[in-house]
C-alpha cells in the first residue's frame, strides 16, 4: 500500500511485562464562549483572566487552551492523490478534514409544524452555501424516531442533497399548532388530557433522540455542537394551572419529564455535546381580537394558556443551553443567521480543565460559575453537573460504554485515519438465499433474496502497535469489521468480523511494513434498497482505528478475483 501518509512506528514494547497503577482522578471540562456586546468572539484572554467558582469555591485550572477559528490549519504533508481501480476505497484522504469541533443539524419535524418546516430547509440551504470552508456537519432528521440523512462531511453538495432528501416523508406532530386551527375549532378545542398524551409521546420520543446523539459522538474526540431546529417542546403540561380549561378534577400536571431531562443533559455533557435549540416557528406575536369582537371565556382562557405554554418551551431552551454549555434562540427569522452564530461560538472559544475539591459522588448538582475580569462581556457555558459515578447517569443506570470499534463502525461518523487502509469490494452478479456463517443478520431487516459482496483490505501496519518475543518474531493483533446501515442509518441490517492475531519473521514483518496487510470478509445485504457499508480496522493493543464508509449504489457488479487467506491463517 503506497505510504502517502505514514507516521513513525511507535518503539516496539519490550518483551518484559509491564506493570500499571492505574488510579481515577476526576476532571471538569469548561468550555466557555466569549463574546462582546455586538456578539463577536472575543480572542487573546489568558487563564488568569478566568475565575472559575464550583459551589462557590474558587477551583484551580489544570489546563487552559483558547480554540478559535481564524488560526491557520497546522500545514500536513501534501498527499498524493490515489488513482483507484473501480470499487476499490480508501480512508487515506488526499485532503484531510480540517480539524475543529463537530456540527449537527437537527431537523426536527417530530416538534415542528409543516410550514415551519419547508422555510427551515430554505434557510439550512443559504446556511450550507455560506458555511466556513472546511466545517465538518452532519445532518439527522427527527420525526417519531431518528435517522440520519448525511453523516460528518465539509461537502456542500452532499448537505444540501440530504437537507433536500425525500427519502423521509415530512410527518406532521401529533398535535396541530393551534395558531393553525381552522376558525371555530378555538370554541370546542381538544381537551387538556388529549392535548397532555401527545406532548407527553412528543417529549419521550425527543428525549430518546437527545440520548442517542450523545451516545453517538460520545467515542468523538472535542467539542460537538447540536443545532436543533425544533418547535413545541415543553417539558412540564400545562405550564400554569388554570381553572377554565383545568378544572378541580384535573388539576396539577398531566406530565413532567423535568427529572428525565436532568438525566439527557448530564449524558450530552459527558459526551462533551453542547446543544443550541432553536425555535423553527419564528418571531411568535399572539394578536388580540379588535375590542368589539365577542371573545368567550374559553377562547380567552386557551389564547392565555397559549401564551403561558410559550414560554414554558421558550424557558426549556434556555435551560437545555444552559446545562450542556450551548445557547437559545427564539422570537427570531433569521434562521441561517443563528445557525451561523452557533458556528462561531462553537468555533471560538476557552477550554478550561480542573479537578474539584470536592470528588465525593453524591449525585448532587455541582454549580458553575464563570467570570471574566474584563467588563462587557458575555459568556455562555454548561452551569454544572451532577456528581454522578461516571459508569452511571443521573438515575443511577449503568450507561453503556462504547468500544473503539463500535465507535469506528458508527454510520456517519468521520472517517477514522489513525490506522490506513484500502478495501476492493466485489459485488456478485447472482443473488443467493443463505448467508455466510459468520455474518450477524437483524432477521427483522434482512430477508432473502441477499446481494453477497466480497471485501479485500489492504491495511498499512505502520499503526498497529508489535511487540517482539525473545525469538525476534514480531507480535500484533487487530480487528476488521463491517456494518450494514439501512439508508436512515437508523438500523444495523448485517455485521460481521474478524481478528487476525499475527506472528511474523522479522523479513515477513519488513515486507508487510512495505506492502501491507491482507484480508478479507464476506458481507450480504438485501437485493432491494439503499445500504452503506461501514468498514473499520482496530488495533487490539493500541486502540488505534481506521474507518470508511461505503454507499453499495457505488458499488459495481463484476467478476470476483480469487479467495485470498485472511492474515496469519
Amino acid at each position: 500500500m503506497a505510504k502517502t501518509r505514514t507516521a513513525e512506528r511507535l518503539a516496539q514494547n519490550s518483551a518484559q511485562p509491564q506493570y500499571t497503577i492505574k488510579t481515577r482522578v476526576p476532571i471538569t471540562i469548561v468550555d466557555v464562549t466569549v463574546t462582546d456586546a455586538k456578539g463577536n468572539p472575543v480572542h487573546g484572554l489568558k487563564q488568569t483572566d478566568f475565575t472559575v467558582l464550583e459551589d462557590g469555591k474558587e477551583m484551580h485550572p489544570n489546563s487552559f487552551e483558547e480554540h478559535r477559528a481564524d488560526e491557520a490549519t497546522p500545514a500536513v504533508p501534501a498527499l498524493v492523490k490515489q488513482n483507484l481501480p473501480p470499487n476499490t476505497f480508501t480512508n487515506d484522504t488526499p485532503t484531510p478534514p480540517k480539524a475543529g469541533p463537530l456540527f449537527i443539524l437537527l431537523l426536527d419535524e417530530l416538534n415542528t409544524p409543516l410550514q415551519a418546516q419547508q422555510k427551515i430547509t430554505q434557510r439550512m440551504l443559504d446556511f450550507v452555501n455560506n458555511m466556513q470552508q472546511g466545517t465538518q456537519v452532519a445532518v439527522f432528521r427527527l420525526t417519531i424516531h431518528l435517522s440520519i440523512l448525511q453523516g460528518f462531511t465539509s461537502d456542500r453538495e452532499l448537505l444540501k442533497t440530504a437537507l433536500t432528501s425525500k427519502q423521509n416523508i415530512a410527518q406532521l406532530s401529533p398535535i396541530e399548532d393551534p395558531e393553525q386551527e381552522p376558525p371555530g375549532v378555538l370554541d370546542n378545542p381538544p381537551t387538556p388530557e388529549m392535548e397532555g398524551n401527545h406532548s407527553a409521546a412528543q417529549v419521550q420520543y425527543t428525549l430518546a433522540a437527545m440520548r442517542q446523539l450523545a451516545r453517538y459522538v460520545a467515542g468523538m474526540p472535542g467539542r460537538k455542537n447540536l443545532i436543533w431546529f425544533t418547535g413545541s417542546f415543553p417539558l412540564q403540561f400545562p405550564p400554569v394551572t388554570d381553572p377554565l380549561v383545568f378544572p378541580d378534577r384535573v388539576q396539577g400536571s398531566v406530565y413532567d419529564f423535568t427529572d428525565e431531562m436532568k438525566s439527557v443533559t448530564d449524558l450530552m455533557t459527558r459526551s462533551h455535546l453542547a446543544l443550541y435549540p432553536i425555535d423553527s416557528r419564528g418571531l411568535r406575536v399572539l394578536t388580540p381580537p379588535p375590542p368589539w369582537y365577542y371573545v368567550s371565556p374559553k377562547w380567552t382562557s386557551r389564547m392565555t394558556n397559549q401564551a403561558n405554554m410559550v414560554l414554558s418551551e421558550h424557558g426549556t431552551m434556555d435551560t437545555l443551553a444552559e446545562q450542556t454549555g450551548g445557547k437559545a434562540f427564539y422570537n427570531t427569522n433569521g434562521f441561517s443567521e443563528a445557525a451561523e452564530q452557533v458556528i462561531e461560538n462553537g468555533s471560538n472559544f476557552y477550554t478550561i480543565t480542573y479537578a474539584p475539591v470536592n470528588q465525593t459522588l453524591d449525585t448532587r448538582f455541582r454549580t458553575i460559575k464563570v467570570k471574566v475580569d474584563q467588563p462587557g462581556l458575555n459568556l455562555d457555558y454548561r452551569n454544572g453537573y451532577y456528581a454522578v459515578d461516571p459508569t452511571t447517569d443521573a438515575h443511577g443506570k449503568k450507561i453503556e460504554t462504547v468500544s473503539p470499534m463500535q465507535a469506528a463502525l458508527m454510520r456517519g461518523a468521520l472517517d477514522a485515519t489513525q490506522i490506513l487502509f484500502k478495501v476492493k469490494a466485489v459485488q456478485a452478479v447472482a443473488t443467493e438465499v443463505s448467508l455466510p456463517i459468520h455474518n450477524q443478520p437483524n432477521t427483522k431487516q434482512m430477508k432473502p433474496p441477499y446481494r453477497h459482496y466480497s471485501v479485500d483490505y489492504t491495511i498499512d501496519i505502520h499503526n498497529i502497535e508489535f511487540s517482539t518475543s525473545p525469538d525476534g518474531n514480531y507480535h500484533g493483533a487487530f480487528e476488521y469489521g463491517i456494518r450494514v446501515y439501512n439508508a436512515d442509518g437508523d438500523e444495523i441490517v448485517n455485521s460481521a468480523s474478524k481478528e487476525a492475531r499475527l506472528v511474523l519473521t522479522p523479513a515477513v514483518y519488513q515486507s508487510m511494513l512495505k506492502n501491507g496487510a491482507n484480508a478479507r470478509d464476506e458481507i450480504d445485504v438485501p437485493v432491494k434498497g439503499d445500504y452503506f457499508l461501514r468498514i473499520a480496522v482496530h488495533d487490539l493493543t493500541s486502540d488505534r482505528v481506521g474507518a470508511i464508509e461505503v454507499p453499495t449504489s457505488s458499488i459495481k457488479p463484476e467478476t470476483a478475483p480469487a479467495v485470498a487467506a485472511a492474515p496469519g491463517h
